[in-house]
């Protein structure tokens, strides 16, 4: 990544989802071309032209890199979304460059109304992105200025009420409904695309880019070219390599992981209990922008204060959490935080490693929505629903009761009291 990275808010209460500074480190050009070679070929499309380069799309791809980007923004909601965006936009040209050379070769029409609904789509997303980015350059030259143009007409018709990450999130669904119709078909002229793009669609939170990719360019290969049988392999196999890979990636570990444990202080309770943020404690409301809690999170917090020791833990930037919390005031019932340059990241995500904490894992239970930020230690992990402003939720006043007891049982191991709880979920739930 280019350039410098920037810690400073832009405002405190901003719903701007940024703490960059993107001059010196935002490649405009590269977006720029990236925009214009998608939408040639949607132009080519709508044209029934024969002849798609797709080459010069995948280029611009590789060169512009969205997925360098996303570390810039703060929260790992609106990372997750983006994350998903560009994983869907990689499978779904994969999958029309794929289909369109085998309409080419036998005379056909296949899919074309869907396929232009999808690229127009991913063009808005991109689109999206692009404006979310560029709003925050603190100079204007001519080249900004040409691409905002570009960027107004194809957004003029969006809903202004919907911030930029909830329309992205609302196109990843209509995506996903339409590519998964699509790769439900047998044409064994690209089942080599098909199989490689149901696969990772089955997979999206666990993929990384520098293996998705070129596990497509291969399928792609193998479905547009004329290959001998015998020197035919199935992409099956490149697929069980690298599902055994996704665990194995090379992680980026912060400086902050050398300085482990992160609290050198010995536990002083029964319990030591990690929280989660976004979507665990709460979750950030676009339409009042504000961190707003979640029902029953202080009586859960207050409950559980006299037996536990409670840690904040985020995959967010730290200027937003501590933000989140002010606003929701329960600064006072959390004993330390811990932030995203206390994580692990593996290529997609925050990896939490309650090792590194300092706190013995036999009394330490993490509450997080997501379980794969807690994958190292997984028998510590009490999943909770997540939660986006369902004012009847009760999921912590369910999970209160739980920790009480444990805390009260005075256990030796609270892993195995957790395996109890989730084995007696799973049967109550057959």
């Amino acid at each position: 990544m280019k350039g410098t990275f920037s810690s400073t808010f832009t405002r405190p209460n901003s719903q701007a989802d940024t703490f960059m500074q993107i001059n010196h480190s935002f490649d405009i050009n590269a977006g720029q071309i990236q925009l214009q070679n998608m939408k040639a070929i949607l132009e080519n499309l709508q044209n029934k032209k024969e002849q798609l380069n797709f080459q010069l799309y995948w280029e611009a791809v590789f060169d512009f890199r969205q997925e360098q980007y996303l570390y810039f923004f703060a929260r790992s909601t609106t990372q997750k979304v983006l994350w998903e965006c560009i994983f869907l936009s990689d499978i779904v040209f994969s999958f029309i460059q794929c289909q369109l050379k085998e309409n080419l070769l036998h005379n056909q029409q296949n899919y074309q109304q869907e396929m232009t609904v999808l690229i127009k789509l991913l063009i808005e997303n991109f689109a999206l992105f692009l404006n979310k980015m560029i709003k925050h350059l603190k100079q204007r030259n001519q080249l900004v200025e040409q691409l905002q143009q570009k960027i107004d007409v194809i957004l003029e018709k969006n809903n202004p009420c919907l911030s930029f990450i909830q329309e992205i999130k609302k196109n990843n669904c209509f995506i996903k409904s339409i590519i998964e119709k699509l790769l439900h078909n047998d044409n064994q002229g690209i089942q080599a695309i098909i199989i490689t793009c149901r696969y990772q669609l089955q997979h999206l939170n666990v993929l990384d880019v520098t293996i998705s990719r070129p596990q497509l360019r291969n399928a792609i290969y193998l479905s547009t070219t004329q290959i001998k049988k015998q020197e035919y392999q199935s992409p099956l196999k490149t697929l069980f390599k690298a599902s055994h890979v996704i665990h194995k990636r090379k992680s980026q570990v912060s400086v902050d992981l050398m300085n482990s444990p992160f609290i050198k202080s010995p536990l002083q309770k029964q319990l030591c209990i990690i929280m989660d943020l976004d979507e665990t404690m709460g979750h950030f409301s676009e339409q009042l922008n504000k961190f707003i809690s979640r029902p029953w999170l202080f009586q859960f917090l207050e409950s559980i204060k006299s037996f536990c020791e409670i840690i904040l833990f985020t995959a967010s930037q730290q200027n937003y959490a501590d933000n989140a919390i002010s606003q929701i005031q329960c600064d006072h019932l959390i004993d330390h935080r811990l932030y995203r340059h206390h994580t692990i990241y593996n290529g997609i995500h925050f990896i939490k490693d309650l090792s590194k904490i300092g706190r013995p894992l036999e009394k330490t239970i993490i509450i997080d929505n997501t379980p794969i930020n807690f994958q190292l230690q997984q028998e510590n992990g009490l999943v909770i629903q997540s939660w986006v402003g369902k004012s009847d939720d009760k999921e912590l006043l369910s999970i209160k009761d739980l920790i009480m007891k444990i805390a009260q049982s005075n256990i030796h191991d609270v892993r195995k009291a957790l395996k109890k709880y989730r084995d007696y979920i799973s049967r109550n739930n057959r």
